[in-house]
């Protein structure tokens, strides 16, 4: 079976056309899994005022949603994932994300470690 042909087969829900900035393309990966590289419109993040064109390789699953897959992000997107959670002083997520739910079209996992100490019981 073609794999383009099994995303229509295997994906249930039928995708919102994306917003004007973004557009989808099929590819397969190297291992034959089923692939959308999503091209989106996000802020530059040298100049707030300007957009840039960022992609993302996004694994369709069987109920509409995608998973984001940092290992499979080209230089240039973990580059700018990278960067955008850097501005918050936090690092970007390397592993695995799920992207769900109406109007939802990409988005970026940033995460901090923040130690707090355990708090020790008070004595009489």
């Amino acid at each position: 079976m073609q794999p383009l042909l099994a995303l229509l087969l295997f994906t249930s829900v039928v995708p919102e056309p994306p917003p004007p900035g973004f557009h989808d393309r099929p590819a397969v990966g190297t291992d034959g899994t089923v692939l959308i590289v999503r091209t989106g419109r996000w802020p530059d993040l040298a100049d707030d005022q300007r957009q840039v064109d960022v992609e993302q390789v996004l694994v369709p699953n069987p109920d509409g949603s995608f998973t984001y897959r940092y290992a499979h992000q080209s230089l240039a997107t973990r580059v700018y994932h990278q960067t955008l959670c850097a501005r918050d002083g936090m690092e970007a997520g390397t592993g695995e994300s799920v992207l769900s739910g109406s109007g939802t079209y990409g988005g970026w996992v940033c995460s901090s470690v923040q130690e707090h100490p355990v708090p020790t019981p008070e004595g009489p």
